[in-house]
């Protein structure tokens, strides 16, 4: 997909609205054509259909007096993100997603969910993550399911599913789609694969789950395509070790690949969040993103990157055994 021309700063989507509205005028004045349109869709292009039809939320705007919704834009790194996703779905690969905080990754795998419930007859979508309330709770955006429904219930009706009723087709952790049997599934904690198969399923977070090997081994033979996505928790756990091993498909979402941000953002973070916090949310730090260290993981880190021969001996000889 070609790049938007978009100003996310500023963040004016006039413009977005009105060819939209133009957009689906022409659809329902020549009927006929949208079953190419959809047809389009299907063929693989998840992107262009977000970049078309889908909407988010954030929460955040009302303060600013801003839209709390708004239209789902992706901006270069979320393209790419995307079309990992499908590249990862379609050859049956597992992918790991490491990232900085606030960079949408929870709206993107829902609306690649999404895409795949309307567009891909008999797909199994699976979301987990450490707490129920994470996954699924009707009232509260942050919740996984919740986006699904929004961004489902914002769709003009020509592109949700025939006979769409949310009460009845979204109830708690399921979304169906009525006309394709495409599903999406919710599960916690250590009841996450267990005793489902899945096309594709995201493990939101996972490296703060409480027994995540446990995890892993109910998942192993549950889908051909589990994407981990979180931010850094320390280098003593699964998400880690699988970052590092070099066996498994890597992305990475750095705050910097986020046209929303800039330094003055950064340094703000810097400012008032905790070393600790700004080394997991922000800098995707697996040695400093941990607490009651008694060597700070930056020292280590440092201490890793020095070559030998610049390292000048001082002071009488130790020998510590561990």
């Amino acid at each position: 997909m070609k790049p938007l021309e978009f100003d996310w700063k500023k963040g004016d989507y006039s413009a977005v609205y009105a060819e939209r509205t133009q957009r689906l005028l022409n659809i329902r004045n020549n009927p006929e054509i949208l079953p190419g349109i959809k047809a389009y869709y299907a063929d693989n292009h998840p992107c262009e259909f977000i970049c078309d039809w889908g909407m988010t939320v954030d929460p955040r705007n009302a303060e600013l007096g801003k839209p709390v919704a708004m239209p789902f834009l992706l901006f270069p790194r979320q393209v790419e993100y995307i079309d990992w996703l499908l590249e990862l779905w379609l050859g049956r690969q597992d992918g790991l997603a490491e990232k900085s905080r606030d960079m949408g990754v929870s709206w993107l795998s829902i609306a690649f969910g999404v895409w795949m419930l309307l567009f891909k007859p008999g797909a199994v979508s699976g979301l987990g993550s450490r707490k129920e309330e994470y996954v699924d709770d009707l009232n509260d955006p942050k919740s996984l399911f919740w986006k699904g429904r929004n961004f489902i219930n914002t769709l003009p009706w020509e592109f949700r599913p025939a006979g769409w009723d949310p009460k009845k087709h979204a109830p708690f952790m399921t979304i169906t789609n009525p006309e394709n049997g495409s599903v999406m599934v919710g599960e916690s904690g250590d009841n996450i694969g267990r005793g489902n198969r899945t096309s594709i399923y995201f493990k939101d977070e996972s490296a703060f789950y409480e027994r995540p090997d446990s995890i892993d081994a109910a998942l192993s033979q549950t889908s051909n395509c589990k994407i981990d996505v979180s931010t850094p928790n320390g280098e003593g756990n699964p998400f880690a070790r699988k970052r590092k091993s070099g066996r498994i498909k890597v992305f990475t979402f750095r705050w910097q690949q986020d046209p929303r941000k800039d330094d003055d953002w950064y340094q703000k973070q810097k400012a008032s969040l905790d070393p600790v916090v700004l080394a997991q949310e922000v800098d995707i730090s697996y040695s400093a993103s941990v607490t009651n260290a008694y060597v700070p993981g930056d020292f280590v880190t440092a201490a890793q990157n020095t070559p030998f021969e610049s390292v000048k001996p001082s002071g009488p000889m130790r020998l510590g055994v561990d």
